[in-house]
């Protein structure tokens, strides 16, 4: 039995499989995280260590979980990934929209079988190039900060989360080639960028993005340097209330940040089907760990800021 006659009934379920795993993302941790917030001491110890990590991982440690959870630093790895994995469906699109250049056959199938054969290109040639190069931008930024500025504790967490980090930034760039021009199977159409393409929406999107990708530096760089000297020398790893910047209305600007770069990137591709799903699913993400960021700030400080909000300036 050879793979096509496995991966066939998948084919033929024209299923868009990239949209309904962003969504099942979004319903879990949305339930789950209900669940957290409101009646965390009736569930399961394994279920509460899974769903926590860091400094506000569960303490009453289950030893069927622990063998599967791994150093909180290893976020830096799915960065490396995301990087050069970004980096990659840009160059790509570029060669495509510039040089005529058919994506190969399977890459086409592989967005077949995530998207569905009937998948449609939902947005131009522009929105597409724009969008993976925020999100390449974004990636490298990301593998900046977590390799040469973040200054990670001894924290742990559940590989789940590890593994989720890598389905995340797949599925991001999978979703926007997926309804991108010149990457859709048995049309060769040879999709070009055109200037006259460019919308209102792109630039503002653009521009948001830009924006609170720079804020999200200053805050990393803020929260790097509450573990270090003025000589730059770390000498600490437990936490303090950080303050200046957005963190005088935030208790969690850097996941503030994401939601507004997201929130960018949904504007930069108005029209498109599967993304929403990637907004949707980042939103409750971001806003459940800022929850229990904030929470966590407010149960270790007595003095902690009473005025601060968890993730949302004015409203949550």
């Amino acid at each position: 039995m050879d793979i096509s006659s496995l991966i066939s009934p998948l084919m033929d379920m024209n299923l868009n499989f990239l949209k309904l795993g962003f969504i099942f993302m979004t319903v879990v941790i949305v339930i789950l995280g209900g669940l957290m917030n409101t009646v965390e001491q009736y569930l399961p110890a394994f279920l509460a260590q899974t769903f926590r990590y860091g400094k506000f991982a569960y303490q009453g440690r289950s030893p069927r979980i622990k063998p599967i959870e791994v150093p909180k630093r290893w976020f830096r790895h799915f960065y490396v990934f995301a990087a050069i994995n970004t980096l990659s469906a840009t160059l790509l699109a570029f060669m495509a929209y510039f040089f005529g250049r058919r994506p190969h056959p399977w890459l086409l199938f592989m967005l077949d079988l995530l998207a569905s054969r009937d998948r449609k290109a939902t947005v131009s040639g522009l929105s597409v190039l724009l969008a993976l190069l925020l999100l390449t931008l974004q990636a490298w930024h990301r593998f900046y900060e977590t390799w040469f500025v973040s200054v990670f504790s001894n924290g742990r967490m559940n590989l789940s989360h590890y593994l989720v980090g890598y389905i995340h930034y797949f599925g991001s760039v999978a979703a926007i080639l997926s309804e991108a021009p010149g990457f859709i199977s048995g049309k060769d159409d040879h999709a070009s960028v055109q200037l006259s393409d460019l919308t209102l929406l792109n630039v503002l999107g653009c521009i948001l993005f830009l924006y609170a990708c720079y804020r999200q530096y200053k805050v990393g760089i803020l929260l790097a340097n509450l573990r270090k000297n003025e000589k730059g020398q770390v000498v600490r790893y437990d936490h303090v209330i950080p303050r200046g910047d957005w963190f005088e209305l935030v208790s969690t600007p850097h996941l503030f940040a994401e939601i507004l770069m997201y929130l960018a990137l949904t504007c930069v591709l108005w029209g498109a089907s599967t993304w929403p799903a990637v907004f949707a699913w980042v939103f409750c993400n971001q806003v459940e760990t800022g929850l229990l960021t904030h929470w966590w700030y407010q149960s270790k400080f007595k003095s902690y800021p009473k005025e601060r909000k968890a993730i949302i300036p004015f409203v949550l």
